[in-house]
């Protein structure tokens, strides 16, 4: 391809030079590859003879520069197809370099690791001897062990082995039984702690929780002289000290709420005689009549109170009676009332045991009353003593 660039260049400087010499002609024909293939023909001119010798050199001449334009043109069309021919070839011969580097590279990781397999052949090659190596000098060691012990000796260590393992095996069972009867200990202790226990009565105390097995401080109910008491019991203290029990108060205890009230619709006249009622509104335990006694159910204080209205024309007084097992009708106390319809009442708080009466007996004057109902009489239990 270099050469033909070169001989075209030649001959264009060749014609250059042989058209140096002539008048230069403007090439204007845009159809010189046309005419570089056909050769061009020119016109016919009506000439007379003298003009035909005279000007035959000229006509020759003219026909001289269209057939030089003609090969000039034919010679730049072939130039121009070189230069196309020759980007094409550089642009393979690029993509040739690329895929020569791309097979260097190949070529590289191809040789690289051919000297990795040889590297790791040598590597396992020298575990193996290596390898060889140990079993040879395990197997001496063998050897020389082989005759450095002897039956004898095996016989004694025997013997030692066994006395070891005697001793530690009766050594281990000590251990164990001691380990057991520590365990049965222990259970006996828990079954003994967590059984149910009893000190046969209710508890009175701080020291009788703890007998009976609560061990978590907090409040208590115990039983007092004659109430249920509430007390505080700091079990992480003894018996003797101060802080042991804490008396906080008492608990209000009934087994069954006792409470009455009665009313009397008509006006009562005889003296020395129990003042009953017509109508009980209210009477929780049936410890009230309507014959106007009132018999206690349980032991305890009671309260008692009485209010009524006199007659017009006599003053009145009622006393409040109890009646015993040792005592017949003792006076509690007296409610007085004066003339012109006066109100009166009266309180009392009483202590009772089970069975004991209390009455109103009216002692002077008479007792007004009517559909109003200006007579009341309630009572109540205020504290019962549990312990009686």
């Amino acid at each position: 391809m270099k050469q033909t660039i070169i001989l075209i260049f030649v001959s264009l400087m060749a014609y250059r030079l042989s058209a140096s010499d002539q008048q230069p002609t403007t090439w204007t024909n845009p159809y010189f590859y046309y005419h570089y293939n056909t050769p061009l023909d020119l016109p016919t001119q009506k000439v007379s003879a003298d003009e035909k010798a005279g000007n035959q050199q000229q006509l020759f001449t003219n026909y001289n520069d269209h057939s030089m334009q003609n090969t000039l043109g034919s010679h730049v069309v072939l130039l121009t197809t070189c230069l196309r021919d020759l980007k094409t070839t550089k642009a393979d011969l690029v993509h040739t370099h690329t895929e020569v580097e791309n097979v260097k590279k190949e070529l590289h990781q191809l040789k690289e690791n051919s000297q990795l397999n040889s590297t790791s052949a040598n590597l396992l090659a020298n575990v193996m001897a290596t390898f060889e190596n140990m079993k040879t000098t395990v197997d001496n060691i063998k050897k020389e062990m082989t005759g450095l012990i002897t039956k004898a000796d095996l016989v004694q260590i025997t013997q030692r082995l066994d006395e070891t393992h005697t001793s530690r095996v009766e050594s281990v069972k000590k251990e164990l039984a001691n380990v057991m009867t520590t365990v049965e200990s222990m259970k006996k202790d828990t079954n003994n702690a967590s059984a149910a226990a009893s000190i046969g009565r209710m508890p009175k105390s701080c020291d009788d929780l703890q007998k009976i097995g609560h061990r978590k401080s907090g409040l208590f109910s115990v039983i007092g002289n004659k109430t249920v008491d509430n007390v505080y019991c700091d079990f992480t203290k003894s018996i003797n000290d101060a802080g042991f029990q804490k008396v906080i108060g008492y608990v209000d205890v009934k087994t069954s709420p006792i409470h009455f009230h009665a009313q009397r619709r008509t006006s009562h006249y005889g003296l020395n005689t129990v003042i009953s009622f017509e109508l009980l509104k209210l009477n929780v335990g049936n410890a009230m009549s309507t014959s106007g006694i009132f018999v206690a159910p349980k032991p305890g204080r009671y309260f008692f109170t009485f209010s009524g209205l006199s007659e017009h024309n006599t003053n009145v007084r009622i006393e409040l009676q109890v009646k015993t097992e040792t005592s017949d009708w003792l006076k509690v106390g007296t409610a007085y009332g004066h003339v012109i319809n006066h109100t009166f009442s009266m309180h009392a708080t009483v202590e009772l045991v089970k069975g004991n009466q209390v009455r109103l007996l009216l002692v002077e004057g008479s007792l007004h009353d009517n559909e109003t109902n200006y007579t009341n009489y309630v009572g109540q239990l205020l504290e019962e003593d549990i312990l009686s």
